[in-house]
């Protein structure tokens, strides 16, 4: 295994030996596949494991998506969906929906209980063709539920 190189001089606290230790032990841990969260380390494979029947897969839900939506809500709380915000900004700009573009605009709730939230994406959805995508592991996370119950209900 090859280790990335970090120079941290200028980071302003010391990294001892120990934290060293600790940190390539946790990182040999992770690849070995063992550990707490073991069962969920698809990632760390990805993208260099994906077939290309699951990204033709992935490919023909997002034609599916833009040829009925001008929005899509992604609904979700922390890593549920931090992961698709990350990959939007990353691959586009945290300005993704500012501009104009043949893609529908990306907004993103269930990771607050602000009403005036809800409120403002409701305006902002009210009176164009929208998609919902839920990222729950449970399922049963408050503000996520709220946020899919009232977007559900304006769908129907």
């Amino acid at each position: 295994m090859e280790l990335i190189k970090l120079d941290t001089t200028k980071v302003g606290i010391e990294i001892t030996e120990e934290i060293k230790r600790e940190a390539i032990a946790a990182n040999e841990l992770l690849h070995a596949g063992e550990g707490k969260g073991s069962d969920f380390l698809g990632w760390i494979t990805l993208p260099s494991e994906i077939d290309q029947a699951h990204l033709d897969a992935i490919n023909a839900q997002a034609a599916k998506l833009r040829a009925v939506a001008d929005v899509v809500i992604c609904i979700g709380i922390g890593g549920s969906y931090l992961g698709a915000r990350a990959a939007i900004e990353f691959c586009t700009s945290q300005n993704y929906n500012l501009v104009k573009k043949d893609t529908p605009n990306i907004y993103f709730s269930g990771n607050s209980i602000s009403g005036n939230s809800l409120l403002e994406l409701v305006d902002l959805v009210k009176d164009v063709d929208f998609s919902i995508n839920v990222i729950s592991k449970s399922g049963t996370t408050t503000e996520p539920a709220i946020a899919f119950r009232l977007f559900k209900e304006l769908l129907v």
